[in-house]
C-alpha cells in the first residue's frame, strides 16, 4: 500500500501544482504576499506551537519546492497536507492518513468557489475520497 499511496499522492500534488498554474487555484489578496502568507492575525484560533493538523510548525514547508513560492497560499496547504499524508501512509500510520485526508476534504469543500474553482475542487476532493477509500 504505501507505494501505490506515495506515487498517487506525488501525482496528485503534481496536479495541484498545475492547478495553480491554470489559474484554478487562486490567490486570496489579503493574505498571499511577500511573507509567505503570514499576516499578523493569521495564528488566531490555532494554539500556540500548533497548525490545522495539530502538529508542530517544524514541518509546515515539507514538500514545498522553490518553485511552489509564487503559488496561492491554498495551493501550499493543500501540497503541505498531501505531503503529511504520504509520511503517514510510509509510515504504515494508515489511520492518521486517513484523518488527515479527511481534514483536507473539509479545506477543500470550505474554498469551493472561494479559492477554488470546480476544476480544483473536483480535482482534490475526488483524489482525496478515493485514497480515503483505499486506506
Amino acid at each position: 500500500m504505501g507505494f501505490i499511496c506515495d506515487t498517487f499522492i506525488l501525482d496528485l500534488i503534481g496536479q495541484v501544482r498545475e492547478a495553480a498554474a491554470l489559474g484554478w487555484i487562486k490567490h486570496d489578496l489579503r493574505k498571499d504576499d511577500d511573507k509567505g502568507g503570514k499576516g499578523k492575525d493569521d495564528d488566531k484560533g490555532v494554539k500556540k506551537g500548533r497548525d490545522d493538523d495539530g502538529d508542530d510548525h517544524a514541518d509546515d514547508d515539507v514538500g514545498m519546492d522553490d518553485k511552489d513560492k509564487g503559488i496561492p497560499g491554498t495551493a501550499k496547504s493543500i501540497i503541505k497536507k498531501l505531503t503529511k499524508v504520504r509520511r503517514e501512509c510510509m509510515r504504515g500510520k494508515f489511520g492518521n492518513a486517513r484523518e488527515k485526508l479527511r481534514a483536507l476534504i473539509k479545506q477543500v469543500n470550505a474554498q469551493r468557489g472561494k479559492h477554488l474553482t470546480d476544476e480544483a475542487y473536483y480535482l482534490v476532493r475526488f483524489n482525496a475520497e478515493f485514497l480515503l477509500e483505499k486506506l
